[in-house]
């Protein structure tokens, strides 16, 4: 059996992340660490956490299985983008039933990045009541970049973090949470976690990812894939058929545009496939597209322009 947490690969994370290993649990994906955390925080059908709707579904969904109760906050749509409303979220946290707060920065599905300052304010205003959880999972692509360093600031912050996005290891199942209680840290570690969670190959796979040459290509591949959202971004701009782009700091883009089901479908006959917002709250008529290699954006930008003038033919018509 592989150790529960490698040291070698505890090491390697520090360094990757900016922590010490000593505030680093490893868990199979940040999705375990979200349910190991609603575990321990939340006394099933008694206590609640607080979600940013539109926001990364896991939240909702483990507190569903725990069963937490759920208290929502949704973003609020301001100028063409979003923010959080933190005079609301504070609000809400004085409820002695909120135990858990999740932000994910930049957000999923819309791409918003919250400024590092509001979190931080954020979570002062509710220290000593709820702990906010912060969902770091598409921070390489963000220009601000990850709030890490200040943990030992912040004793209500815990951050997670993946190699699923800007590692391309989504299949391997390696994430991890950080925290700056290393007391915390060694309860989860030998309370909260299955004997041995992570598998030979996955350690394998997290342990190349820390290689130099890995990361030097790594870099270069976010920065392809920033320079493709860029270029989507122009393509699908011009088209009459977009009503809206929301300004994003991570690998993806949430677009509002006409016909957007039929599109969706329309691609999908091409193989591409493209996320379906369209029937959930806030993001009415939106799909959310993560760029690929240039020659599948190509072909993406190409299938864009077939249905504009599919459509157009037909309203002519």
């Amino acid at each position: 059996y592989p150790p529960p947490q490698p040291t070698a690969l505890l090491e390697g994370y520090a360094n990757l992340y900016g922590a010490l290993p000593e505030q680093i649990v490893m868990t199979r994906g940040a999705d375990e660490a979200i349910v190991v955390l609603s575990n321990l925080f939340c006394e099933p059908h008694k206590d609640s956490i607080i979600i940013c709707p539109p926001t990364f579904g896991m939240y909702s969904r483990s507190a569903s299985v725990m069963p937490a109760k759920l208290k929502e906050v949704p973003l609020i749509e301001t100028n063409g983008t979003f923010k959080l409303d933190s005079a609301k979220i504070t609000e809400t946290a004085k409820d002695d039933d909120v135990k858990l707060v999740f932000i994910c920065n930049p957000n999923n599905p819309t791409g918003t990045p919250f400024a590092h300052k509001d979190i931080l304010d954020l979570c002062a205003a509710i220290q000593g009541r709820a702990i906010v959880i912060l969902d770091e999972t598409y921070a390489e692509f963000s220009k601000d970049g990850s709030l890490a360093p200040e943990l030992p600031n912040v004793p209500n912050l815990i951050i997670l973090r993946t190699l699923s996005k800007s590692y391309a290891l989504a299949g391997a199942r390696m994430g991890s949470l950080l925290c700056a209680d290393e007391d915390f840290i060694q309860l989860v570690r030998s309370k909260s976690l299955d004997a041995y969670p992570l598998p030979t190959s996955s350690i394998q796979a997290a342990m190349k990812v820390m290689q130099p040459e890995i990361q030097k290509k790594a870099q270069e591949n976010i920065q392809t894939l920033l320079a493709e959202r860029d270029r989507l971004f122009t393509h699908f701009s011009a088209s009459e058929l977009v009503e809206h782009i929301y300004p994003s700091d991570a690998n993806f883009l949430l677009i509002r545009m006409k016909s957007a089901k039929e599109f969706i479908e329309h691609c999908a006959a091409k193989g591409v496939i493209l996320r379906d917002f369209t029937d959930k709250p806030m993001t009415q008529s939106c799909i959310r597209i993560s760029p690929s290699l240039p020659e599948h954006n190509d072909l993406l930008i190409k299938l864009l322009m077939e249905f504009q003038q599919k459509i157009m033919a037909g309203s002519a018509a």
